[in-house]
């Protein structure tokens, strides 16, 4: 990540770490520490943050804690306190951390009241993305259950979505994951073509409006359905015709789940047809390519890297 963006989000810190809640502390004398403690839904939490040695840090002053309940850390396989064992001490600690932020921020924090996806930086100094809006408070997508609970060193904000810290760019993200192989062989493949889309995924493009993405990602099993079976396939196919495709996927600008609208969005495509198409339905957000025949649905949503969100789908769009 860039100095100058590293400076920007440090500066977000300190101008946030100087705003006060609201509400007065000395209506409630109990620590972070203390209500974790005392809180039957956040025992996976509290059993993480001791056996990373960091209860003593949950009583410093003037944090913010995104707390996710234990069926966030059951959502991701953490069962039982016994889970964190698969965990390194350091691993742990960052994961907390990436949950912590040093100064108090609240919805009515000038900066978070209107928010669109306002970079924060956490204690593990990663970077969370705040967006405040009329449907409630959200942090990377997810939105925040309970928020503003004050207590005596801070606020909590009560969360149902264990987050993940960002591990590199786009394309790093994507090269450590196990089920887009043949979409990273694409990539490679189209930059042929198209080298810009390796730079915009890698978040080293000079391109001030693609700095930052949303990646419409198909898994290995979209690119099957597509004819793309193997990695001879991709490699038998032309750079140009996978680069064309590939821009179809991406669009500028950061895009959660629960920031997609019914309406169409502008992709990187140069072909005719530049535009997807979403609606949203009880079930979520749904994608459609101007050439399939059917829209498909996110299968995992809100991936975060240092200059991308990642949405999972099981279907190659079409222009």
């Amino acid at each position: 990540m860039k100095r100058s963006t590293l400076l920007f989000f440090a500066l977000i810190t300190v101008t946030i770490g100087c705003t006060k809640t609201d509400d007065p502390v000395d209506a409630q004398p109990k620590t972070v520490s203390d209500v974790l403690t005392e809180t039957a839904s956040f025992s996976l939490l509290r059993a993480a943050v001791q056996q990373a040695g960091m209860s003593d840090a949950l009583k410093a002053t003037n944090l913010t804690l995104f707390a996710p309940t234990d069926d966030a850390f059951k959502a991701k396989g953490y069962t039982t306190p016994e889970s964190f064992n698969a965990l390194s001490a350091d691993a742990l600690r960052s994961l907390i951390r990436y949950h912590l932020v040093t100064g108090v921020v609240t919805t009515k924090t000038p900066e978070v009241s209107s928010a669109s996806n306002l970079p924060v930086e956490a204690a593990n100094k990663s970077v969370l993305f705040l967006t405040n809006s009329t449907t409630g408070l959200f942090v990377n997508g997810s939105k925040v259950t309970k928020a503003d609970q004050s207590v005596a060193n801070g606020v909590i904000h009560t969360i149902n979505t264990l987050l993940t810290s960002p591990n590199g760019d786009a394309l790093t993200t994507l090269k450590n994951r196990t089920d887009v192989g043949l979409l990273v062989a694409a990539l490679t493949r189209g930059a042929a073509s198209r080298p810009e889309l390796m730079s915009i995924l890698s978040g080293t493009t000079t391109n001030a409006a693609y700095r930052t993405v949303t990646l419409f990602a198909p898994t290995d099993a979209a690119f099957v359905a597509a004819g793309y079976r193997t990695l001879a396939d991709i490699n038998a196919a032309s750079p140009a015709t996978l680069a064309n495709l590939l821009s179809y996927h991406i669009v500028p600008g950061m895009v959660f789940s629960n920031q997609l609208q019914a309406g169409q969005l502008t992709t990187l495509s140069t072909a005719t047809t530049t535009k997807l198409t979403v609606a949203v339905t009880a079930a979520g957000p749904t994608i459609k390519g101007n050439s399939n025949t059917a829209a498909t649905p996110i299968k995992v949503a809100d991936l975060i890297s240092k200059n991308a969100v990642i949405h999972l789908i099981d279907q190659v769009l079409q222009p």
